[in-house]
């Protein structure tokens, strides 16, 4: 622990406002790092060196340069825990300066050990994201009983299989506005769950919960949306498939996050479990080119106006399983009208959206388009 420059000279510009005494804060090594006369910044203190070097509670100094660098007055150390961290040298009458000094002592130490306190949380943190990152990327080899060990001392349960939800926000913020929503929904999540701990990477807020049903867990997602959404945040959750112990960490933080893909894919849909997606398991494996020139296939000819207007009615059809009444109510114009767009894509494309036949095509039409736009490919 040690006294900072910036700390001391906040310390010493503070009392400066309203005592008249002339202070100086000196480092272990006896320089002057604040003052009231800026001059003797960054100069020598015999007084304080020596302070430091006996292990001396305080010091009165008579005459000018009794000590190299020195003035009248009194040095009094300061100790954090008992340990050294710097000298406060204070002119005027030792009876009259006493108090002063004492409570400047308690002031400095305070500070100092608040310091030292924040650097050691933030130290912790740092350990906690670097484990959780290597457990998240190789827990099929990572975990032993010393990682577990390590997991413990930085108050990492994982003596009970974890269950994974990661979440983002649903419009994109700054860097800042991100790392303070990380610490909302991190605060909140250990309010529900006292045992999860968090890790944000890749602008995504990862979860390792100890809730393993899968309604409980649900919960869980749900209470954080509500948060976030009570705060003016947008959030999209995805949750894993439960698995037997952790060593399966890496593939269901993998399942978790395609679960929360097919949430933004849908564009409805806030929440979404690994076990409710189908085409996501293999069509993050196909090319966005391909993707494209599928689309480009069916809709061929169509302009991109053309080709989203198009796009727009049949999601809202197969949203609304095919009914041709609640179809057009959703769109907000007649039944007829609604047949008329169905009958004209099917004459431009080959493929009628009424047809069972053809409504795999265009499923797999419409999730391609969001595939590509969710990734910002042109069309």
């Amino acid at each position: 622990m040690e006294l900072r420059v910036q700390q001391a000279r906040a310390i010493v510009h503070e009392i400066n406002t309203v005592l008249p005494q002339k202070i100086n804060l000196m480092n272990k090594d006896g320089i002057i790092i604040a003052s009231t006369d800026p001059e003797r910044i960054h100069t020598f203190h015999g007084g304080a060196a020596r302070v430091i070097r006996e292990n001396l509670d305080e010091l009165r100094i008579y005459r000018e340069n009794e000590y190299p660098g020195t003035r009248p007055g009194t040095n009094f150390m300061l100790q954090v825990e008992g340990v050294p961290i710097g000298v406060l040298g204070i002119t005027g009458s030792y009876e009259s300066i006493l108090p002063i000094a004492n409570v400047i002592r308690k002031m400095t130490e305070l500070l100092v050990h608040e310091q030292e306190y924040q650097r050691m949380q933030t130290h912790l943190q740092y350990q906690r994201h670097l484990f959780l990152q290597e457990l998240l990327e190789h827990s099929e080899t990572f975990l032993s009983k010393e990682q577990i060990e390590r997991a413990r001392l930085l108050d990492i349960d994982l003596s009970v299989p974890r269950r994974i939800v990661v979440a983002d926000l649903d419009s994109p913020v700054s860097p800042e506005r991100h790392n303070e929503v990380f610490s909302q929904l991190e605060m909140e999540a250990q309010r529900i769950d006292a045992a999860c701990r968090a890790i944000s990477t890749n602008q995504m807020i990862v979860f390792l919960t100890d809730i393993r049903p899968q309604e409980q867990l649900r919960s869980f997602a749900e209470k954080l949306f509500v948060y976030a959404k009570s705060h003016g945040i947008g959030l999209c959750l995805g949750l894993d498939s439960p698995a037997p112990d952790n060593t399966r960490l890496r593939q269901a933080f993998e399942q978790a996050r395609k679960a929360l893909y097919s949430c933004h894919r849908k564009g409805t849909v806030h929440i979404k479990g690994y076990d409710e997606i189908n085409m996501e398991l293999f069509a993050d494996l196909i090319p966005l080119t391909a993707k494209r020139e599928y689309v480009k296939k069916i809709f061929h000819g169509y302009t991109p106006l053309e080709l989203a207007d198009a796009v727009h009615t049949l999601e809202c059809f197969f949203e609304h399983d095919g009914s041709i009444i609640r179809t057009a109510d959703a769109l907000y114009i007649h039944k007829n009208t609604l047949q008329q767009h169905l009958r004209k894509i099917a004459a431009r494309t080959g493929y009628d959206p009424r047809s069972l036949r053809s409504s795999a095509v265009f499923y797999v039409v419409l999730y391609f388009y969001q595939d590509i736009h969710l990734a910002g490919f042109p069309t």
